[in-house]
């Protein structure tokens, strides 16, 4: 749960520039996610995940505000990655649910997924929505 109206989530969460101030993955944007971005928005963003960086070719595909946010994302090496956010209003603020897939193409890729990369990710990812809760708190 998020300590803020919908409407208020949608808007800082949907502007991929902000996601490294809550997601330590993310090393930044292009200037133009900055603005909260419409479907069939694109935009390029750096990660470290795991400890490998990558480059990431985004297009949002769902733009509903205060409801939900959907984007895909393709890298150079043909692996791929789906974002869902979803809003729901509470009466003490938001409850917000992120679901994050992922493909990988590289065989080393999925290797290093299938022993120690998954359990990392989701650390990484309990990491990032206890920010956002304390970034909603203040």
């Amino acid at each position: 749960m998020l300590r803020a109206a919908p409407e208020a989530v949608y808007d800082y969460l949907t502007r991929p520039a902000r996601w490294r101030e809550w997601h330590h993955s993310s090393l930044g944007t292009e200037a133009h996610a900055e603005a909260s971005l419409p479907a069939g928005a694109e935009f390029r963003e750096q990660i470290r995940s795991v400890g490998i960086r990558k480059q990431l070719h985004w297009r949002v595909q769902v733009a509903e505000p205060a409801k939900r946010w959907e984007a895909a994302a393709t890298m150079d090496d043909g692996s791929t990655v789906q974002l869902q956010y979803a809003f729901a209003a509470l009466p003490e603020g938001t409850r917000f649910t992120r679901r994050l897939t992922y493909t990988l193409k590289p065989w080393s890729l999925r290797l290093l997924n299938a022993t120690v990369g998954w359990a990392k990710v989701r650390i990484e990812s309990r990491q990032a929505l206890r920010s956002l809760q304390r970034h909603f708190e203040r």
